[in-house]
């Protein structure tokens, strides 16, 4: 008996956790993460650039929350959403400032897209 209450708790308290890192991801919260620089400084123009590829991005990823597909499906779209923002933001910034600019953030990039990944698993 003692165990079987252990094992709940456990199961209660991992719920509880996986809900609310679901909730942290709303489009602002990512709009927010995406639009991180990491010291890199942009022009006006490219960070009008920077941020519209992140928006579309944050866009692409809520509408696929609304639609009903296998986990396979799902990520190799999330992949897909991520590897377009890649490219719209090496033709918009250029070669150089986007590999300058990947090297700093590519890190907390692929953080987040595992994030975004798994929120639909606890939803």
């Amino acid at each position: 008996m003692k165990e079987i209450i252990i094992k709940l708790s456990f199961c209660l308290a991992f719920l509880i956790s996986s809900a609310g890192f679901a909730q942290g991801l709303s489009k602002k919260s990512l709009v927010s993460a995406l639009n991180k620089t990491e010291g890199v400084t942009l022009d006006a123009k490219q960070k009008s650039s920077y941020e519209k590829a992140n928006n579309d991005l944050a866009t692409g990823l809520m509408d696929l929350d609304k639609k009903s597909l296998s986990k396979s499906d799902r990520d190799s779209k999330i992949d897909r959403l991520f590897n377009k923002r890649d490219t719209d933001l090496q033709s918009s910034l250029g070669k150089d400032k986007f590999m300058d600019l990947n090297k700093k953030t590519n890190k907390n990039i692929k953080q987040l897209q595992r994030k975004v990944k798994l929120a639909k698993l606890v939803m």
